[in-house]
C-alpha cells in the first residue's frame, strides 16, 4: 500500500520550501527532507510528525521525484518524542511504518543522536548511513513510557531480541554496533555524509521506477513473512 496523498498542496517543480518543522527541497529527482528544529533537538512533535507523513506522500505521488533524502539540522538528529504526547494515540498513524509503504526509497543520513522516535525514523529508511560518532538508543523506559510502534519499527530493523535488551535497558549504541547490526550501512567522517548521502539517494531516483517498486514491494512483503 502507498502512503496516501494530501491533495491540497503540490511542490512539483519548486526548488526549496520551507515549513517549518521540516525543511523541504527539490535537488534534481531527490526530494530532501530535512528535521528543522535543532534548538528542539528535532524532537518529533504533532506538527513534525504530521508534516512528514504529508511530504513522504508528496513525493510518493511526484513523478519528477525518484527518491527521498531524510536528514537533520544540527547536532542531533532525533532526540525522540516530544514531552507534549501524553498518550500513543496523540500521534498520527503510520509514522513509525512508513518505511513498509512507501514505493519510493527513502535515505536516511544520520549525524549526532537518534533516540526512541529518532531510532525508529532511521529503521524505516531502506537505506541509511551514519557520521563517525553518532549515537543510537531505546531510552524511553527512562522517563516511564514506552511507544510499541518504535519498538516494532526497530525490531524490524535489527531483530526482535536486541530491541528487547535495549529498550528494557535504555543503553546508548555507537555506530560500529549499529553497523554491525545492519541499522546503518555505512559510517563515515561527518564532512562527508551530505555529499555520500546526496549521491546515493541521487543514484537511487536515476534507477528504473518500476524495478525499484518490485524490490520495495517484494521485501515488504517479505517482512510480514514468519522466519524459520
Amino acid at each position: 500500500m502507498s502512503l496516501p496523498v494530501d491533495t491540497e498542496r503540490s511542490i512539483t517543480g519548486a526548488h526549496r520550501i520551507d515549513i517549518s518543522p521540516l525543511r523541504v527541497e527539490q535537488n534534481g529527482r531527490v526530494r530532501r527532507l530535512t528535521l528543522a528544529r535543532p534548538e528542539r533537538r528535532n524532537l518529533l512533535d504533532a506538527a513534525l510528525a504530521h508534516s512528514l507523513l504529508r511530504e513522504l506522500a508528496e513525493a510518493e505521488a511526484d513523478p519528477e521525484t525518484g527518491a527521498i533524502l531524510l536528514d537533520a539540522d544540527g547536532e542531533v538528529f532525533c532526540g525522540g518524542l516530544d514531552p507534549s504526547f501524553s498518550t500513543a494515540a496523540e500521534l498520527p498513524e503510520g509514522v513509525f511504518n512508513f518505511g513498509s509503504r512507501t514505493r519510493k526509497p527513502v535515505v536516511a543520513a544520520v549525524r549526532g543522536v537518534a533516540i526512541s522516535a529518532g531510532l525508529a525514523l532511521v529503521a524505516n529508511a531502506h537505506v541509511a548511513l551514519a557520521a563517525q560518532g553518532s549515537t543510537f538508543g531505546l531510552t524511553d523506559i527512562r522517563e516511564g513510557r514506552v511507544h510499541a510502534g518504535i519498538l516494532e519499527a526497530v525490531a524490524e530493523a535489527i531483530g526482535l531480541r536486541r530491541t528487547k535488551e535495549l529498550a528494557l535497558t535504555g543503553r546508548i549504541f555507537s555506530t560500529p554496533e549499529a553497523a554491525a547490526w545492519g541499522l546503518i550501512q555505512a559510517v563515515m567522517p561527518a564532512f562527508e555524509l551530505d555529499d555520500r548521502a546526496l549521491g546515493i539517494t541521487a543514484a537511487l531516483a536515476d534507477a528504473h521506477p518500476d524495478a525499484v517498486r518490485t524490490v520495495l514491494e517484494a521485501t515488504a512483503r517479505l517482512g510480514d513473512t514468519p522466519q524459520v
